[in-house]
C-alpha cells in the first residue's frame, strides 16, 4: 500500500467559509473515499493560512520525525502571492514588497522543499492550485475594510492580479520540471469554465462545493492512473 503525504495550505484541507464567515476544513475533495477506493494511505499535513515559508518549516519538522512516504504532494503559492494588505493599509509596505512572499523567495522555498523530500527518498508531485476569482476577491477585500483608494494604488486591473497569480503557478511548474517532479495541475479545469465565480466561496479564494468537485475529479484521474486503472 502506497503512502501519500499532503503538504500545502487551506486548499488541500477543503476549507470553506460559512454564512458567519467562520472557516471550516472538510473532506470536500474526497480524500477519505479515494484512499479506500484506490487502496492507498493518505496523511494530510496541509495547514490553512501557511505560506511557503511556513510550509517549509512544517515539512522539515514532519520529515525529521515521521516515516518517509512513497509520494509527497506539495501545494502552495496562493498565500505567497497574496498582497500583505494589513501592512499596506497601515502604510508599512511599498509596492515592490506587496506580496506576502516575493517570487524569488517563493521559488527558493519550493525548491528547498522538493530537495528535502527527494533526499529523504520520497517522490514529489507538485500540485498547481486553481486560479482565484479576482473580482470576487477584490470585492471581498473592500467589504473587509481595505480602502478603495489604497487598493487602486496597488491594483491596476483584474488582469494584473491574474497575471501575478499565474506567475507563481508558473514558478511552481518550472521548478517542478527542473527537479524531475510529477505535476498535477488543478488550473485547467477552472480556466475551461470561462466564468469561474459560481465555483468559489464568497471570498473569491476558496472553492465552494462545486469548485471542490472539480478538484476531486482531477485527483481521481491522478489516483486512477497511479493505481493502473486508466
Amino acid at each position: 500500500m502506497k503512502t501519500y503525504y499532503m503538504f500545502g495550505d487551506s486548499l488541500m484541507r477543503g476549507v470553506m467559509p460559512d454564512e458567519a464567515w467562520n472557516y471550516h476544513s472538510s473532506d470536500a475533495i474526497g480524500f477519505e473515499k479515494m484512499q479506500a477506493q484506490y487502496n492507498m494511505k493518505f496523511v494530510n499535513y496541509a495547514m490553512p493560512t501557511f505560506t511557503s515559508e511556513r510550509v517549509k518549516m512544517w515539512l522539515t519538522q514532519v520529515m525529521s520525525s515521521h516515516p518517509v512516504p512513497d509520494v509527497a504532494f506539495l501545494e502552495c503559492g496562493g498565500n505567497d502571492c497574496d498582497y500583505n494588505w494589513k501592512s499596506i493599509c497601515e502604510g508599512r509596505c511599498d509596492y515592490e514588497h506587496r506580496h506576502r512572499v516575493a517570487p524569488q523567495d517563493f521559488k527558493k522555498n519550493y525548491e528547498d522543499m522538493i530537495h528535502l523530500l527527494q533526499e529523504k527518498g520520497a517522490a514529489v508531485t507538485a500540485v498547481i492550485a486553481p486560479p482565484i476569482a479576482i473580482e470576487v476577491y477584490l470585492s471581498y477585500l473592500l467589504k473587509s475594510g481595505v480602502d478603495k483608494d489604497i487598493m487602486s494604488e496597488y491594483v491596476n486591473s483584474v488582469q494584473q492580479m491574474q497575471d501575478e497569480y499565474a506567475e507563481y503557478d508558473d514558478i511552481m511548474r518550472d521548478t517542478a520540471k527542473e527537479n524531475g517532479c510529477e505535476i498535477l495541475s488543478l488550473r485547467e479545469s477552472f480556466l475551461a469554465l470561462g466564468d469561474m465565480k459560481a465555483y468559489y466561496s464568497k471570498d473569491g479564494i476558496h472553492p465552494n462545493e462545486a469548485g471542490y468537485a472539480l478538484i476531486r475529479g482531477d485527483f481521481e484521474k491522478y489516483f486512477a492512473s497511479a493505481a493502473g486503472i486508466i
